[in-house]
């Protein structure tokens, strides 16, 4: 919840709901966990998920069950499920300096989207706060819901699904972003709620 990340490992909490949202940033891989029946695909350039409910604490192998080239049978790695409240002092231990929202306000900055995108801004372009969840009026009509695949989507090749009421002046970021980068910018737009994160 807190931005923090992980390599091969993945810690979650007994008996609560967990939703993992999956990008790939080379090739078509597939998270598989044998112990929970559970697979799916991760693709380049689309997310997807998948939802569980661990009901059992314990240590589990995952892998990549999509053949993805010559070190495929390195990509392997622990689930490991605890107890709740183990799983919070592990949070407590595991907390990132920096909340995935706050790195996504300084990639915000870093990238000059605040330049366009502030209330004061010499720029007309879309607000977004308050966004994320919300129909987008598209141009020739239409309305598209501004979810985590269609800020990033958006980001990437702003020509596409065109926005009712405003020029197309944004420059397009694909290939000049980094995927980590674009999963914090939508935390941050996904948190924008008041008129100070315009």
């Amino acid at each position: 919840p807190g931005g923090q990340s992980e390599i091969n490992d993945l810690h979650v909490p007994l008996g609560q709901p967990v939703v993992i949202r999956m990008i790939s940033q080379d090739v078509i891989h597939a998270l598989y966990i044998p112990a929970l029946r559970i697979q799916m695909d991760t693709i380049p350039g689309r997310y997807t998920e998948m939802w569980f409910k661990a009901d059992k604490a314990g240590s589990f192998h995952l892998f990549c069950s999509e053949y993805c080239g010559t070190d495929h049978s390195e990509m392997d790695g622990t689930l490991t499920i605890m107890q709740p409240a183990d799983y919070q002092t592990w949070l407590t231990h595991a907390a990132s300096s920096q909340t995935l929202v706050s790195a996504g306000e300084t990639v915000f900055q870093s990238y000059g989207c605040s330049a366009c995108h502030r209330a004061n801004s010499t720029v007309k372009a879309p607000s977004l706060a308050g966004l994320y969840g919300k129909p987008v009026p598209l141009e020739g009509g239409g309305t598209v819901i501004a979810d985590d695949s269609y800020i990033r989507d958006k980001i990437l090749n702003p020509d596409a699904q065109k926005i009712a009421g405003y020029k197309q002046t944004m420059p397009s970021y694909e290939g000049k972003i980094p995927e980590d980068d674009l999963i914090r910018l939508v935390a941050y737009i996904k948190a924008s709620k008041d008129s100070a994160h315009d």
